[in-house]
């Protein structure tokens, strides 16, 4: 017995045609139209300038097709085949999609009438009020409000460029969600992610997976996640967090960062690190907080050297370089003057000198170290470098109420002691073979040269108390000046003891 085929409901209504032909021999008994052909569906209308209506409750169209459905889409073509049972439209040619203040342009494209579900794959452009999105694959539902886009997606508004693999977009509440290398480029800065979304309505933006922002004068911002408004030029990164400024070549990293841009200043704590080169040599600096002055990630100007930074650290502070190292509580670096201020309970070692005062203010130039001033209980010790290893406690000292002390080639070369002057140190014969005594001096202020870390010779701008004791009557753990205190073992030996806790 032959199986019987299920009759198809007729939805599919002919409103108007110039002509109709019926016969059987006609595409499968279909009924032809010719001529401002009018077609309806339930809510939708099709006008074209001919058609072959089915049997099936289906239909094709040719040559100015438009499928309108109410006061919400319109979709033109050059040909279209619709079927009345699944409300399916699948449309050819030159097409155009409107729909509110949306246009697409592609050259195939199927649209679901039930769900105003639309899908093309040969290629799409989708212009609005405010962007232009191309790429070769798109999806988007006006019923659920979501559009996906993928391969070769770009979108492109008067503020900003987004490059990425795949795209789902919210037109409703303007939000794109990005996946795969996305490249966003604006005006102020330029921003990398795998993953991560953009409110365009409200500037906020988050990214992860290798995200990074990169400033248009050398600043690079990186860490796993990155929380941005572009609004307000404000930031927070989360994690492995670096800033990498190659202008100054400076390098902050930790775990935790915030960024105003309005004020141009960041914050980096949770193991904060600076490093900064200096020729073959780096300074790294670590503290509880590190903040940083005339940082930018969305400076616009051109043609002008940006402002020089100023860097705070503050609490715990420790840094290390092969020729000098330090500790204090608080920090500032100013690059203006390339003057760094050292406060509470700050040492400083440079080669074999241990430097401790209430403050201290060092110059470089040419970043290395020139001079230093010393504020209130100044006092330098070093190690008698001459001495045999039975006699290592005896000590090289200079104390004082301020100093002033300066360098080469990152060595004391010489120091100006005012104030409340004290010294004493230990006199080697002329070829430095035999120890002869130590000499022990007091006077108001003096001038000291040193030479090998040894002192060489004393300028009195008064008459001193000056005693020469044979080494015989010297006992190295007596012979100190008030107040005296050896910190060798908070002294930085590499860069993982910045990190230590002082003993």
């Amino acid at each position: 017995m032959a199986q019987q085929t299920t009759p198809h409901t007729q939805t599919i209504k002919i409103d108007h045609a110039k002509d109709l032909l019926r016969d059987a021999k006609i595409a499968n008994g279909a009924e032809r139209l010719i001529g401002d052909v009018l077609l309806e569906d339930d809510s939708v209308l099709m006008y074209c300038d001919s058609a072959y209506v089915f049997p099936d409750n289906s239909f094709n169209a040719y040559r100015h097709v438009h499928l309108k459905k109410q006061d919400t889409m319109d979709l033109y073509g050059d040909s279209l085949h619709y079927n009345g049972d699944t409300k399916r439209a699948e449309m050819f040619g030159k097409i155009t999609f409107k729909q509110k203040k949306m246009i697409l342009t592609t050259t195939h494209l199927i649209y679901s009438v039930d769900s105003s579900f639309a899908h093309y794959w040969n290629g799409g452009k989708i212009v609005d009020t405010a962007n232009i999105l191309t790429s070769d694959i798109g999806t988007f539902s006006s019923r659920a409000g979501l559009a996906s886009f993928k391969d070769h997606v770009l979108l492109v508004n008067k503020d900003y460029t987004i490059k990425c693999d795949t795209m789902d977009y919210s037109p409703n509440n303007k939000i794109s969600y990005f996946h795969g290398p996305t490249h966003i480029t604006s005006k102020t800065n330029f921003m990398y992610c795998e993953r991560g979304y953009y409110n365009s309505r409200t500037g906020i933006s988050q990214f992860w997976q290798h995200p990074y922002i990169n400033g248009k004068k050398g600043e690079k911002l990186n860490g796993d996640q990155i929380f941005y408004d572009k609004v307000r030029d404000y930031g927070q990164v989360l994690d492995n967090v670096t800033l990498n400024d190659t202008t100054d070549n400076i390098v902050i990293k930790g775990d935790y960062a915030l960024y105003k841009g309005n004020n141009k200043t960041i914050l980096v704590t949770c193991h904060a690190l600076m490093e900064q080169e200096y020729d073959k040599d780096t300074l790294f600096l670590h503290a509880d907080t590190l903040f940083g002055y005339n940082v930018s990630m969305s400076d616009t100007s051109t043609g002008t050297k940006s402002p020089p930074k100023l860097l705070l650290a503050y609490h715990h502070v420790r840094f290390f370089k092969n020729d000098m190292q330090g500790k204090c509580d608080s920090l500032s670096y100013d690059e203006k003057d390339s003057v760094m201020h050292m406060l509470y309970s700050p040492i400083l070692w440079s080669d074999a000198n241990q430097l401790t005062a209430d403050t201290m203010k060092l110059y470089l130039r040419n970043k290395r170290l020139d001079k230093m001033d010393m504020r209130s209980n100044a006092f330098i010790i070093s190690r008698d470098t001459l001495a045999s290893k039975m006699d290592t406690l005896r000590f090289d000292q200079i104390k004082g109420k301020n100093m002033k002390a300066y360098f080469v080639d990152n060595k004391i070369h010489k120091v100006y002691v005012k104030g409340n002057a004290q010294t004493i140190y230990y006199v080697y014969t002329d070829n430095n073979t035999k120890v002869v005594g130590a000499n022990r001096a007091d006077c108001s202020s003096m001038l000291i040269f040193i030479t090998d870390n040894k002192i060489k010779t004393i300028t009195f701008e008064d008459t001193p108390d000056a005693t020469l004791f044979p080494i015989k009557e010297v006992k190295p753990t007596e012979f100190l000046l008030k107040n005296f205190s050896w910190h060798e073992k908070e002294r930085p030996k590499s860069l993982l003891d910045i990190f230590k806790d002082t003993p």
